[in-house]
């Protein structure tokens, strides 16, 4: 298994993606991550994961590597030019019917218009530096995006997420709430946002889509 990037396990160790399947036998693990400071921090956590520093863009890995890839918005750090040459980079390192989880942010309608709202009144929403930092993020058309995934890969499932959860703006919200009712709001959301129902009437209104597929 590889994992497109490696803030979790290097930084934000609060959300050790990877470290779930640690201890689970028939994985070996790898992670890549463009930021050499991200690579020591992930290196210093263990041996559990193989680091590599690395761009997406240009994998250093062979053909048919791996059997699963998690791209948790990673793309979407890549100019929407380039899509169709990340994912090709993903199948050519990934054997044959092989999984790739894909998520990335998406021009959401709710989300459009949180983001224009921010703006407004001067909150920090995207990053405004060059095209090749990685901390710069992209919003890619739904269907677009969709159209260069089925070119090399048939999609067993996708869901929109990012309405009742994972909504930067809650932050200051929460802060000021008791961590019960936090956690029971949570609750609630991750029970709704995830369910079978919710598909369709999140499309126009979440924020990051995902997308689980297989190689063809």
């Amino acid at each position: 298994m590889l994992k497109t990037d490696l803030w979790n396990e290097g930084i934000d160790r609060s959300r050790d993606i990877l470290g779930l399947y640690k201890n689970q036998e028939n994985f070996d693990l790898y992670g890549i991550d463009i930021s050499p400071f991200v690579c020591s921090s992930a290196r210093s956590e263990g041996n559990y994961v193989h680091v590599i520093c690395g761009d997406i863009r240009k994998m250093p890995f062979k053909k048919d590597s791996f059997d699963m890839i998690l791209d948790l918005s990673t793309l979407d750090h890549i100019h929407e030019e380039r899509i169709a040459d990340v994912l090709q980079e993903y199948k050519l390192i990934l054997d044959k019917d092989s999984i790739l989880v894909l998520i990335y942010w998406y021009n959401g309608t709710l989300d459009k218009y949180i983001r224009i709202i921010s703006k407004l009144i001067k909150h920090v929403w995207m990053s405004r530096r060059s095209e090749n930092s990685i901390f710069l993020q992209y919003y890619f058309s739904l269907n677009k995006t969709k159209k260069l995934i089925r070119d090399d890969f048939d999609i067993i499932d996708e869901y929109c997420i990012g309405t009742l959860l994972c909504i930067p703006y809650l932050g200051c919200i929460f802060d000021k709430m008791p961590i019960s009712v936090v956690n029971a709001f949570l609750d609630i959301a991750s029970g709704l946002e995830y369910s079978r129902i919710s598909k369709d009437v999140f499309k126009n209104i979440g924020g990051l889509h995902v997308v689980i597929c297989r190689k063809r």
